[in-house]
C-alpha cells in the first residue's frame, strides 16, 4: 500500500457513499484494504491480516440484492478504520515518526 492507492482508496469510499451497492462490491474493497474471508459466524465475516486490532467485518450477502442504506453506511464506516490504520503505518514509514500505538 502506497500513498497514492491510499487517496484512491478514500475516494472510492465517499463514492459509495451515495450509490447503492452490492455485497461483492464492498468485499473487493476489504480485499483491497488486506481483509481476507475467514469461515466464522452467520454472515461472511472478513479478519484484517495486516492490523490485528481491527475487529472482524461481516458483509452479508443476501443473492446478489442491494445492501440497506444503514448496512452499508456501517461496513463503510468499519472501512474507514482500516484506512485510518493504513495511513498511520504509511505517515510512520515516510516520517519515522510512530503517529499512535
Amino acid at each position: 500500500m502506497n500513498r497514492k492507492k491510499l487517496n484512491k482508496l478514500w475516494r472510492q469510499i465517499e463514492g459509495m457513499r451515495s450509490t447503492s451497492l452490492k455485497a461483492i462490491e464492498i468485499q473487493r474493497l476489504a480485499k483491497q484494504l488486506g481483509r481476507e474471508r475467514v469461515k466464522r459466524g452467520k454472515e461472511p465475516t472478513w479478519e484484517s491480516r495486516e492490523f490485528q486490532g481491527l475487529r472482524a467485518l461481516s458483509i452479508p450477502d443476501h443473492g446478489g440484492k442491494d445492501l440497506s442504506p444503514g448496512v452499508k453506511q456501517s461496513i463503510l464506516n468499519q472501512l474507514e478504520d482500516d484506512l485510518i490504520s493504513w495511513d498511520e503505518r504509511i505517515t510512520q514509514k515516510e516520517t519515522g515518526v510512530r503517529v499512535r500505538k
